[in-house]
Order: structure tokens, then C-alpha cells, then sequence
């Protein structure tokens, strides 16, 4: 009975329903993830105000800090600070990009479900005109129209860039969460950088200081 063919159709609509709500789930993930950029950022900026605070002191007071560490040490010490800046504002960089991203894509979210509910009623209704009729109707949401009216007024950059993107990861059913999870682990990545170099910068401080 299991090899009966009028099974198929229930064994596709089983394999489908499982199979979306696999990537449901899997979406559902990857947006809770999301959640880590918030307090990679708090950490970041903490981190890059007091970078900025102490960088302002040494120049304010540069005169007593190169007797106690050398001119050599006073010059390495400011840049394991100024370096340790740039990938701070990298790391903002990147936390503001997930900011966006994960709203735009709340937003987005929201009036697409709204829209999807209501072309499928009106689909029903086409599907019943053209049984009625016994032709045959292309139906659906057409993502690559919506994806290139949305991309043509963007500059020529991001929309090669947003192609090439939907190319690499045609098929993948979470590539609507592959660039923001991206943009995550860079955001993490210039963070981490940037507190070892603040770290470099403190040890770097008290080498100088103990060998001057």
C-alpha cells in the first residue's frame, strides 16, 4: 500500500510541510541570534570611549608620559590606541548595519505577509475561474520581478553586489538571514580585534614603563 501511487501526492505535501517548518525554525534561529549584535555594540562603544578618553589624556599630558615611558613607548602605546579606534568604528560600522537590516526586515516581514494573505484569496479565486474555464494560469508571487523593481532605483554597486549575493546563495531557503548573520560576525570580529588591541596597548604601557 505504501508503494500505492496515489500516495504521492501525500507523501510531497508530507516532505513539504516538514520541510518548511525545518526552515521556520531555522529562521526563527537565526533572527534570535541576531539579538548578540546589541551587546557587542554596548561592549564597542564602552570600549572605544575609553580609548578615546585615555588617548586624550597621554596627548594632554605628553610631556610627564614619555618620562615614564620613553618617546618609543609613548609612540606605540598611541598607535595600539589609534589602531583599537578604527576597528572600534569598524565595529560600529557593522552593529548599525545589523540595526538596520533587522528592522528592515521586521518591516518587510510584516506587510509581505500582509500582501501574501491577500493574493492568496484573490489566487483561489483565479484558480476556481480557470477550472471553470479548463485553462491553465501561471500563479504565484514572482520573486525575481519584486527583487529587481525593488534594487533598480539602488546605485549600480549595491545591485551587483545584492546579485551576485542571490546568485552564490540561489537556492538556500535562509538567504533572506545570510547577510545579516555575515555582517554579525565581522561586527564581532573588528570587536574582538579591538580589544586585544587595547590589551596590546596596556601591556605595551607597562613594558615601557618598567624598562624606562
Amino acid at each position: 500500500m505504501s508503494d500505492d501511487p496515489r500516495t504521492e501526492p501525500l507523501k510531497e505535501w508530507n516532505r513539504l510541510a516538514r520541510e518548511n517548518t525545518e526552515n521556520s525554525i531555522v529562521s526563527s534561529m537565526f533572527e534570535a541570534s541576531s539579538i548578540a549584535s546589541e551587546p557587542i555594540e554596548q561592549f564597542s562603544s564602552w570600549l572605544l570611549l575609553g580609548t578615546a578618553a585615555i588617548a586624550s589624556f597621554l596627548i594632554v599630558n605628553s610631556d610627564k608620559v614619555i618620562i615614564l615611558i620613553s618617546k618609543k613607548g609613548f609612540l606605540i602605546c598611541g598607535a595600539f590606541l589609534c589602531i583599537s579606534c578604527i576597528f572600534g568604528l569598524i565595529s560600529k560600522i557593522y552593529a548599525l548595519r545589523c540595526k538596520i537590516g533587522i528592522e528592515v526586515s521586521s518591516a518587510v516581514r510584516t506587510t509581505f505577509l500582509k500582501h501574501l494573505e491577500e493574493y492568496e484569496k484573490e489566487e483561489e479565486k483565479i484558480k476556481e475561474g480557470a477550472s471553470f474555464w479548463g485553462i491553465t494560469l501561471e500563479t504565484g508571487v514572482r520573486i525575481e520581478r519584486i527583487l529587481n523593481e525593488f534594487y533598480k532605483p539602488q546605485p549600480k554597486i549595491i545591485r551587483w553586489y545584492a546579485q551576485r549575493s542571490l546568485e552564490k546563495n540561489k537556492g538556500n531557503p535562509q538567504i533572506a538571514h545570510l547577510l545579516l548573520v555575515s555582517m554579525m560576525n565581522k561586527q564581532g570580529l573588528f570587536s574582538g580585534i579591538q580589544a586585544l588591541l587595547f590589551l596590546g596597548f596596556l601591556i605595551s604601557g607597562f613594558i615601557n614603563a618598567a624598562t624606562t
